[in-house]
This record gives structure tokens, C-alpha cells and sequence, in this order.
């Protein structure tokens, strides 16, 4: 039964993976070890360095209290991101519940499950950061031990949590996201409006003024066991309370998974009353207005969309400090657009989509439809770009050549997200409590996106100022015949949808 798990698994994530998106994430990756490198060597000396006399001679400016303060930010921060990166999405629900049917115990499928689930590339790499910080800090096997057992119990925990908020989350949406806008605009306003360059200048000022408050945080609980607390009797009862924590979230976990497995699929019928998004919708014609609204209904869509406004737009405000930077961001926001609406055009009711080529429906007007109603809702989300670009760039033809350059990139991604239309087509379905992770967006494709909007940045967003003018005119040529290069393959979509899609839709039934 292993080996059947193994391949079931193993066929489902190779089929997930394009050789050139998986390119694309090993670039990307390299860029940001390259962009990083530096930033990194300060920080392996500050953090592991026993003599702070040794460091000085590199960096001036370490004292015993930078150091400490910049132990209790790295924690900090690594916990954080581990929070928001840990993957709590097991393996294809659907795939693995078959194993069901040739007498796999539901018992031993979720624990395969959750023992995958931390296996994951993403999991280990918090795991073998914080067990290569913990053990250059640690003094003795007693305190190794309790290292390993906090790292273990964090796992599990944020795990637990982090399923229980996707779930809530998912229910209470509307809450939610008020709750996140409300909590963005106020970080935004105290960066505005609160002097915080003295903290950038002087790191001794900002070591005095924030390290007592750090001292509270669950990061410090880190450093504390890796570092602080010797006494072995201490230690002992530390790690019996964290194996103790480990057991609970570990049968938690499995719980959790057990419940996935065992709750069939949900189908739920909304019925949407008479309002303006339903006069919206039926503008967009019967093919594109049904389309619209089975992705606006999609939960995740809709958080994929908030992250647009709630964290790409306050980067520009905390980040924007040159075109390049302002440019590539306000291009995130169509893209994320063209993600949501594009990516997996047909994944979404499939039924309804096989139903409606019995009818007398051309699958030309068909597809037409879907992606006009794409393109509609991409272009009116992205209209707050017209807003912000002459915001941050007051130089008139720096902003011709930025808003000529977002065109640019956008027709490029459209380009390459018709043909990942086809191929990354992934079926929708509402699985229980599993359905915690997006479908709609696969990582590769994230990665995609993000390598060919820093890479084609580069050419579109630096600005010579003797050449501004010739650099626009061969944007606005390039345009253009990316624009007519972009209908040429719109009249012929409908083939490779025809060839390779409908009969994926007819298998899957």
C-alpha cells in the first residue's frame, strides 16, 4: 500500500510541474541569492560571532546590545514568515481518498499525509534554519534537546492555528479582511507619519528603543531556550511540556486530516439576488458573466485579490524609493488580475462548461466570452494604477515610459499565461476543511509571474534621461506588435481548448 501511495502522489505532483516555470523558479531563486549575499554575510557574522572585538573590525558599529537586539528581530521575523510560508496543504485530497477504496485504513492515510505535509521543501527549510540557529547557539545535549523539541512543537502548532484561521477565515470572510485592511492602513500611517529613518541610520537607537519591548514576543521564547536558560532541571521540564505540546498537535493534525478524507464533496447552490454586481455580471454576456461570478464565488479568489490592494500597494509606499521599485510593483496589481482570472480559466465548472458545448454554442463565442470578461475585470481592478503612478512619479515622461512599460509586461504575461491556461488547467471543487490552500494559483506559476516581471523591469523601468524619449517610442512600437501578435493567437485559442482540454474535462467526470 506504500508503494501505491508513492505513486499515486508521485504521478500527481510531476503532472504539476512545466519545465519552464520550474526554470523560472530556479532563476528567480538565484536572484535573490545574489541580491541577498551581502545582506547575509552581516548578518551569519553578527548573529554567531562569540567575540564582539572580531566583528568590530568589520563593522564598526556592533556592540553587545546590537547584538541582542538583532538576535530578538531575526527570531522574530523567521517565526513570522514561518507563520505566513508553512504549508498546511496536504497532497491531492481527491487523488489520495481513492486509496481508500483499496482498503487503505483512513488511520494510516493521514498519518502518510501529515508526515508528507512536513516533509515539504518550504517546511524543511524553516526547520533546518532554526536547527542550524539553535544549534551554533546551545551549550549542552540538555539544552540541544530542548531546541529541537521547541522547533518540532512550533510546527505543530502553527499548523493547527493556521488550519483553524484558513477555515474561519474562509467562513468569515467580510470580517476578515476588514480586519486586515484595518490593521495595513494603520502600519501605513505610522510609517508616514512617525520618523523612522533614525532607527535606519543608527541601529544603537533602535537597539535602546525596541529591545524591551521585543522581550515579549514569541521569538524571544526562542532565544531564550537556545541561548539563556542552562540550568538542567529548567530544561528537563521545558522539553516534557513541548513533547507534551508535540503529541497534541500531532494528533490534532491527524484528526483534521482524518475529518478531510472522510467528508465528501460539498456542492453548494447561491442564489444571488437582483443588484448591481448581478446587472454587472450580465453585461459581460451569459458565457462571460457565468465565469465571472463561479471565480468572484470562489473564496480564495477573492483573498488573492484583497492581497493586491492590502500588501502590494502599501510596499509602494514603504519601499517605493525608485522608479524600478515603484514600477515593478504597481505591475504586481494587473498581474495578480490576470493570475485570478486566467491561470485556470477552466478549471472552474467544468460541468456547466462540458454542458454548454452540447448546446449550439460556438466554443469560439465561448472562450471569447471568458476572456473578455477576464480582461474586463483586469483592466477595471487595475485602473488605481492610472491613480498612483503620477502619485509617486511627478516627472512626466518618467510616467509615460512606467505606464508604457506596465503594457508592456501585462502583454507579455498575457502571452504566456494563454498557453499556462491550457496546460496548468486544474479542476475546482470544494473539499470540507481541505480546501485551505488555493488551486487557482499554482506556486510555479506565482514564481512565473514575479521572475518575468523583475526580469523584463530591468528593460522597461530604468530611465536614461538623454534617451527617455527613444526608450518610449520602442516601448509604444513593441506594444503594438505585441497587442497584434495577442489577437492573432486570440482567433485560435479555441484549437489547443478543443485538443487538450475537453478531453481532461470528459475523463475527470
Amino acid at each position: 500500500m506504500l508503494k501505491l501511495f508513492a505513486e499515486i502522489n508521485a504521478k500527481s505532483w510531476w503532472r504539476s510541474i512545466q519545465g519552464i516555470e520550474l526554470a523560472a523558479m530556479v532563476f528567480y531563486s538565484m536572484f535573490i541569492l545574489i541580491v541577498a549575499s551581502q545582506f547575509m554575510g552581516l548578518l551569519i557574522v553578527v548573529l554567531f560571532t562569540d567575540h564582539i572585538e572580531f566583528a568590530q573590525q568589520f563593522y564598526p558599529w556592533i556592540t553587545e546590545d546590537i547584538q541582542y537586539f538583532i538576535h530578538l528581530v531575526f527570531v522574530n521575523v523567521l517565526w513570522l514568515n514561518q507563520i505566513f510560508f508553512t504549508k498546511i496543504n496536504r497532497l491531492n485530497l481527491n487523488e489520495n481518498r481513492k486509496l481508500l477504496a483499496f482498503g487503505f485504513t483512513v488511520n494510516r492515510l493521514s498519518n502518510y499525509l501529515n508526515f508528507i505535509g512536513f516533509l515539504h521543501p518550504i517546511n524543511l527549510l524553516f526547520i533546518t534554519i532554526w536547527l542550524i540557529y539553535g544549534g551554533l547557539l546551545t551549550d549542552s545535549p540538555l539544552q540541544l534537546m530542548a531546541s529541537v523539541m521547541m522547533i518540532l512543537a512550533n510546527y505543530g502548532i502553527i499548523n493547527s492555528i493556521k488550519w483553524r484561521f484558513r477555515i474561519f477565515s474562509a467562513e468569515r470572510f467580510k470580517f476578515v479582511s476588514t480586519v486586515v485592511i484595518t490593521i495595513v492602513v494603520f502600519f501605513i500611517l505610522i510609517i508616514q507619519y512617525h520618523e523612522h529613518s533614525l532607527y535606519l541610520i543608527s541601529p544603537a537607537v533602535a537597539a535602546e528603543r525596541f529591545t524591551s519591548w521585543l522581550m515579549y514576543s514569541p521569538g524571544y521564547l526562542f532565544y531564550y531556550v537556545f541561548t539563556i536558560e542552562s540550568n538542567n532541571p529548567n530544561l528537563i521540564i521545558i522539553s516534557s511540556a513541548l513533547i507534551i505540546v508535540l503529541f497534541l498537535s500531532i494528533k490534532d493534525m491527524i484528526l483534521n486530516t482524518k475529518a478531510a478524507l472522510l467528508t465528501p464533496v460539498q456542492q453548494s447552490s447561491i442564489q444571488m439576488k437582483k443588484s448591481n454586481l448581478s446587472n454587472f455580471i450580465y453585461c459581460l454576456g451569459y458565457e462571460g458573466g457565468k465565469y465571472f461570478f463561479t471565480v468572484w464565488s470562489h473564496k480564495y479568489s477573492k483573498v488573492q485579490l484583497l492581497i493586491t490592494y492590502v500588501f502590494v500597494i502599501p510596499y509602494i509606499f514603504i519601499l517605493g524609493d525608485s522608479i524600478y521599485v515603484i514600477g515593478v510593483f504597481l505591475t504586481l496589481i494587473p498581474i495578480i488580475f490576470l493570475l485570478v482570472m486566467l491561470t485556470n480559466m477552466f478549471g472552474f465548472e467544468n460541468r456547466e462548461l462540458l454542458l454548454s458545448l452540447q448546446l449550439p454554442v460556438k466554443i469560439e463565442y465561448l472562450i471569447k466570452q471568458r476572456l473578455n470578461a477576464a480582461l474586463l475585470m483586469t483592466l477595471a481592478g487595475s485602473s488605481i494604477v492610472l491613480i498612483l503612478v503620477p502619485v509617486f512619479i511627478t516627472d512626466i515622461p518618467a510616467m509615460i515610459q512606467v505606464h508604457m512599460g506596465i503594457i508592456t509586461i501585462s502583454l507579455v504575461f498575457l502571452h504566456y499565461i494563454m498557453k499556462s491556461s491550457i496546460d496548468n488547467y486544474k479542476k475546482i471543487e470544494e473539499v470540507s476543511a481541505m480546501s485551505v490552500s488555493n488551486p487557482v494559483l499554482p506556486a510555479s506559476i506565482t514564481f512565473s509571474s514575479v521572475f518575468i516581471v523583475m526580469i523584463l523591469g530591468i528593460f522597461t523601468f530604468i530611465v536614461f534621461e538623454p534617451y527617455i524619449w527613444y526608450h518610449i517610442s520602442a516601448l509604444f512600437v513593441l506594444n503594438i506588435l505585441l497587442y497584434l501578435s495577442l489577437r492573432k493567437k486570440l482567433k485560435t485559442v479555441h484549437k489547443p481548448f478543443k485538443e487538450k482540454l475537453i478531453p481532461k474535462l470528459w475523463n475527470e467526470l
